[in-house]
């Protein structure tokens, strides 16, 4: 059964795998050299973490499970003119089985309860990701070399 609870302190160690396995290509040309992936990494979490932390004070942080085991992580903030869905990753051995579909589906149904767009950053790299944004419903509003602002209005097709 998929789920979410809030993040835990012990979730670090998973958060950190999730995130280096969720990196896209743009670090394959240090990934060759372990000592320097592993450092940039590290430094990169720590800086997600502080600077999500930091930005969206108010953000729900939660773990996604499924059958008790922890296989995602979504961030969801909500400022209350839009939701914000800063953050949403799976683990890849389970990507392209619905599970981010699901996540979104419900951040859907709660803006379009709500009346407000959502919004979301995907990397210009992410063609998955980008491509589950668009069938959702999701259209860019603006478009920069290394991300894509993505923005789904309440009533927007699904």
């Amino acid at each position: 059964m998929l789920r979410l609870r809030p993040e835990r302190d012990e979730d670090e160690a998973f958060r950190y795998r999730l995130f280096c396995e969720s990196r896209t290509k743009e670090w394959d040309p240090v990934r060759s050299n372990a000592v320097l992936f592993e450092q940039l990494m590290q430094h990169q979490f720590r800086a997600q973490t502080v600077g999500y932390r930091s930005q969206f004070p108010k953000a729900r942080f939660d773990i996604v499970e499924l059958d008790g085991r922890p296989i995602g992580r979504v961030v969801v903030d909500r400022p209350g003119t839009m939701i914000h869905v800063v953050d949403l990753a799976i683990v890849p051995s389970l990507r392209n089985r619905g599970i981010g579909t699901a996540m979104m589906q419900s951040v859907i149904d709660e803006a379009q309860h709500s009346g407000v767009p959502i919004q979301l950053y995907v990397s210009s790299e992410n063609d998955p990701s980008l491509r589950l944004y668009l069938r959702l419903g999701f259209a860019p509003i603006v478009s920069h070399p290394s991300y894509i602002l993505l923005e789904r209005q309440p009533g927007g097709d699904r």
